[in-house]
């Protein structure tokens, strides 16, 4: 998309229809960072809203909850039409760990951190490796040539399996499970999108999750299992059990977020591998390399493309006014390109070393779930590599039509595995 002539303080970086047409839009970042790298930006059918695209005072920003606060307005989101109800930017249907701040931020997110830890993480390793074999058996079949959407087929399956199985959900509802996230991440595709102009109606899907999830909860406090949500069902905080709504809210959140934004950065990966095949001859030649590839896929894809912060006072950011009660939206993806701290930043390197990328966030609100979306690309791109035989685009690609968590939809493929030894 050509913006060379479109002013700057008129590009569009946040729309749905935008992502969803022409994927994430760094030809417009790319003028920001070099023109105007905080800028306050208005688009039609939005709050106003300023853009931080740099590296540096996206981590800046990030630092300073004090200043910078989650509560409330945590992403950007368009206006709903007059009484279609509340803004679901400014008045989030759920209370998250991402839309909460000190101390009541590192409460919550203590309730389920232990699961997260590298050691954690560690010891769930054996049971990736599995479903991930698991899933290439199936896939190879005979050896001969499938073809296939890689997205929900094959990306979306290895972490779905995996946090499920953490959360104790059974895998006759895995799907279900896939259904509500997409609802939930693609409010604004037309794919996706529940119908309905209220805003009770585009959130129904919350009602359904409520209903399950709470029957699971309920069971697992009368016969605790040791998962992730017997843990949560037991949970106290000052030694009171946690209010339900804010238990739902974090339980829903680890379920979504738990697979969605890795799914993305798979598919995102093999969309970059496909375009780049020299990287996956090169991670074929050298698994030693898939630490390294994970963390450049996760830079080059950016699944998680912006939240947003309020102001809590007047503010100086790189010589730019901001006043109490402004929205600030972090454009990681645009971090993740900044010259300043990537000589190449164009470059899809695998063997990218160091990579001081911004993908899981900083500061705070850094990414309850790292560790474990690591572990995750690592296993599937190491067993990928090793059992395929030939690769090839079987269609175009289609992206999400969505600024928040952003990814291919659709990557139609035709694939060859080594069959099952």
């Amino acid at each position: 998309m050509d913006v060379r002539h479109v002013p700057v303080g008129q590009l569009d970086v946040i729309s749905a229809k935008l992502y969803g047409e022409h994927g994430y839009p760094h030809d417009a970042w790319r003028r920001l960072r070099a023109e105007s790298p905080v800028t306050k930006l208005a688009p039609p059918g939005y709050e106003p809203f300023w853009a931080i695209t740099k590296h540096a005072d996206i981590i800046e920003v990030s630092k300073q909850p004090h200043r910078f606060r989650s509560a409330g307005r945590f992403i950007l989101f368009p206006r709903m039409t007059e009484g279609a109800g509340p803004d679901l930017a400014e008045a989030p249907p759920l209370r998250m760990l991402v839309n909460m701040d000190p101390p009541e931020h590192r409460d919550y997110r203590r309730l389920v951190s232990a699961w997260f830890t590298p050691r954690a993480v560690h010891k769930l390793e054996a049971r990736l490796e599995e479903i991930t074999r698991d899933l290439f058996d199936e896939l190879a079949g005979d050896g001969g040539w499938r073809e296939l959407d890689f997205v929900p087929e094959v990306a979306a399956l290895q972490p779905l399996r995996m946090i499920t199985e953490m959360l104790g959900i059974p895998r006759e509802r895995e799907q279900w499970v896939l259904k509500i996230t997409n609802q939930n991440f693609g409010l604004e595709d037309p794919d996706f999108a529940l119908a309905g102009e209220t805003r009770e109606q585009r959130l129904a899907f919350l009602t359904e999750a409520a209903a399950y999830i709470n029957a699971l909860m309920g069971e697992r406090r009368k016969h605790p299992t040791g998962d992730v949500t017997s843990v949560l069902a037991h949970a106290t905080l000052d030694g009171q059990p946690v209010p339900a709504f804010e238990l739902f809210s974090l339980y829903f959140l680890i379920m979504v977020a738990g697979h969605d934004t890795t799914r993305n950065a798979i598919s995102g990966g093999l969309l970059a591998f496909l375009q780049h095949p020299e990287q996956f001859a090169k991670l074929q030649k050298d698994p030693s390399l898939v630490g390294l590839a994970a963390d450049e896929i996760v830079r080059w894809t950016t699944p998680v493309n912006h939240f947003s912060r309020t102001a809590t006072e007047d503010t100086l950011l790189r010589g730019q006014r901001i006043a109490k009660g402004d929205s600030v939206a972090l454009f990681y993806a645009s971090a993740n390109r900044d010259e300043d701290v990537y000589a190449d930043p164009y470059a899809f390197r695998i063997e990218r070393d160091p990579n001081p990328h911004l993908g899981f966030g900083v500061g705070e609100h850094f990414c309850l779930g790292a560790h474990l979306a690591r572990m995750d690309l690592r296993v599937f791109w190491r067993q990928f590599a090793a059992r395929c035989v030939a690769l090839e685009p079987a269609g175009p690609h289609e992206f999400l039509h969505a600024s928040f968590v952003g990814g291919p939809k659709r990557l139609p493929i035709r694939v060859k595995l080594r069959p099952k030894s």
